[in-house]
């Protein structure tokens, strides 16, 4: 049996249990919510489990991720939650099924995590971002399935006229980065994606200039100038003198751990980026001996966010005192030499995130390579020199993501969970990696943004991006988050007329340059209404991959009978949606979250569609499955269809 007879078996005995379990609760008069039992079916069947047969970490996991993370209930809604999951272990025990293992065991797992269930669903940091939203929108009248009442809220959002908690989204993004919907790698630019960027969702001019005002450094800086008055003296190496250092310290609230033994200027090293930061953005400058105030500055003062964009620009120039040598005895830093060289790909490895942390061992890995070509230096592992320059360089590099945190363009989150750790291990290879995970704030975005724009790059906001021709939406989304691209289409199909949006995003349906550009646009087309449905009825009588995704689509929305799909259709839908994977080289990882028998079922099935990237993915699986007996199904389907060359396969 194939991974799509797999799934359908288990979702129609999902769909028979639940008829039977309503049946069976109405009558005995029990109380139960037939949601709950949808839900909880809907996620045994999509991790390949048995619909019938529940262990008791299923029920926990289900209890304390799966809920609180995506399902939206309102809170007197919550208790029923249990009290129906006790209702189906009573129904399972009796139903003519397979024993559910142990219905005691599972009764006690239920009442054991119920505080931990309640206490999750309060808190949303445990929800995932497309839940949080959707809890917004229902708090604020509107229908998440209403495409233009999503449009509007999300404009109402990026007006700065929706209140929300910031540091609950905050948290949930962190945890965003490690969800099986968002891939923790940093995306980077494909070369052939030439200088188009993802999609940014920016404050408004009135949030922007607030967060400038607050930020650390504009503050320090006020501070600073102001306590500079008509001048002070410098000594002989144009430091500040030492009295004069400890006294800005305390007024910065910088620089604590080091004023005792400060013996001059330069022992403080906050102290010194916050002068050379101020000289930088021209609100100081020296004068004969003096440190004074630049008389046609000061009104930038009073501009915040002018005085913010003047000390970004500045950034990249403060790498010999961001890096500064801590001893007589240390060679000059090669990232504070490089800095003006290494920035801009740093902070487009972030901006390329959306917002979304990712981990410092990612940026890590990329500032290294860049140094090793600039210096032609060796930075791997072994030797006490070489190890003593390890240490070194990611010290300075904590030193430059602090300064971006002090500007207010960064922010700093850390892994909490030991999955977490044990994923940031993988990416990066390291045993024992860096906890830390590190983002651009909206304030940041901006700035990073502003700087592309003015080189070039195609670097839109999601509003200017609803405006665009369909082909440019596809390619600038190629690299987004899911709820972005979400949130980008709704907008896109708002600001048409319906019937006009479904024959555009039709059309890339049909002939769209790649399958994760096809699936954007069937995503789409779920918000055009009853044009949408049209059109995918006009797209199944063509036939082919379009086709065999217009009859998925039409099940999904309950606009064709389940028994009216073909075999060969959902197998041709499922190799699409594998195939928009496998363009961003995912497929091993999708596959290896189902069942092994599944992902063999379906190197076996593939082979016998007419999907165009067929052979390309069976290749893969064959080269990369880290499973022998997978790897070898697929070597043996190529070297069938290919007349018996093992590895070979037809173009």
């Amino acid at each position: 049996m194939n991974t799509t007879d797999r799934r359908h078996t288990r979702e129609a005995a999902a769909g028979a249990l639940a008829a039977e379990f309503e049946s069976w609760t109405t009558a005995r008069d029990a109380d139960a919510d037939p949601f709950v039992v949808e839900v909880a079916l809907e996620w045994q069947v999509s991790r390949g489990g048995d619909p019938a047969r529940w262990a008791a970490e299923d029920i926990q996991e289900l209890l304390v991720e799966w809920f609180p993370r995506k399902v939206t209930m309102n809170r007197p809604e919550w208790p029923g939650v249990l009290s129906t999951l006790h209702r189906w272990v009573d129904f399972l025990s009796v139903a003519p099924v397979d024993r559910p293992g142990d219905p005691a065991a599972l009764h006690a797992v239920i009442d054991q995590v119920a505080p931990v269930f309640f206490e999750r669903m309060a808190d949303e940091r445990h929800c995932g971002p497309a839940k949080f939203w959707a809890t917004r929108m229902i708090e604020h009248g509107v229908d998440p399935q209403d495409g233009e009442g999503v449009r509007r809220f999300v404009a109402a959002v990026q007006a700065g006229e929706v209140d929300y908690d910031q540091d609950v989204l905050a948290e949930i993004m962190r945890r965003g980065a490690f969800d099986a919907g968002i891939d923790l790698v940093d995306p980077g630019v494909d070369e052939g994606a030439g200088r188009h960027l993802p999609p940014v969702v920016l404050p408004s001019d009135q949030d922007l200039a607030a967060m400038a005002r607050d930020s650390a450094l504009v503050t320090r800086l006020r501070v600073l100038v102001t306590w500079v008055g008509a001048g002070r003296a410098l000594t002989a190496t144009k430091r500040l003198r030492v009295a004069d250092a400890r006294e800005l310290a305390g007024l910065l609230n910088v620089d604590e751990p080091y004023l005792e033994r400060a013996r001059s200027s330069g022992d403080l090293p906050q102290v010194s980026l916050m002068v050379e930061w101020a000289k930088a953005v021209r609100v100081l400058r020296v004068v004969k001996g003096r440190l004074v105030p630049v008389k046609s500055a000061v009104g930038l003062l009073d501009r915040p966010l002018d005085l913010w964009r003047r000390a970004y620009a500045a950034f990249p120039g403060l790498g010999p005192v961001l890096c500064a040598p801590t001893s007589y005895y240390e060679a000059p830093s090669p990232l504070g030499e490089a800095l003006p060289e290494v920035a801009p790909g740093l902070l487009l490895g972030l901006y390329t995130a959306g917002g979304t942390p990712l981990p410092v061992e990612l940026l890590v890995q990329d500032v290294r390579n860049l140094l090793s070509e600039l210096f032609d230096l060796d930075f791997g592992v072994g030797g006490l020199l070489v190890d003593f320059r390890e240490l070194m360089w990611r010290r300075d590099l904590d030193n430059v993501l602090s300064a971006l945190e002090t500007l207010g363009a960064a922010e700093e989150t850390a892994a909490a969970e030991p999955w977490e750790l044990d994923e940031i291990a993988e990416l990066s290879g390291e045993e024992n990696p860096d906890p830390r995970l590190v983002r651009l704030t909206p304030l940041g975005l901006w700035g990073v943004r502003e700087t592309l724009s003015a080189e070039g790059f195609d670097a839109p906001t999601t509003e200017e991006l609803a405006e665009r021709p369909l082909d440019q939406v596809c390619e600038a989304l190629r690299h987004a988050a899911p709820e972005l691209a979400e949130s980008v289409m709704a907008n896109w199909v708002g600001v048409r007329e319906a019937a006009q949006a479904a024959a555009e995003l039709a059309e890339c349906c049909a002939a769209g340059p790649s399958p994760s550009a096809r699936l954007l646009a069937w995503s789409g087309l779920s918000r055009t209404g009853e044009p949408g449905v049209e059109q995918a009825r006009r797209l199944r009588a063509t036939g082919g991959v379009p086709g065999a995704v217009a009859t998925e689509w039409l099940v999904r929305h309950g606009e064709l009978a389940p028994s009216a799909a073909r075999r060969h259709e959902m197998i041709l839908a499922l190799a699409e949606n594998l195939a928009a994977r496998h363009e961003h080289d995912l497929l091993i990882d999708e596959l290896t979250r189902h069942p092994l028998d599944d992902q063999i079922g379906f190197a076996q099935a593939l082979a016998d569609t007419d999907h165009p990237d067929r052979y390309d993915m069976l290749a893969t699986i064959s080269e990369h499955h880290p499973d022998r007996g997978a790897a070898a199904a697929a070597r043996a389907v190529l070297a069938d269809r290919s007349g018996g060359a093992a590895g070979a396969h037809p173009r």
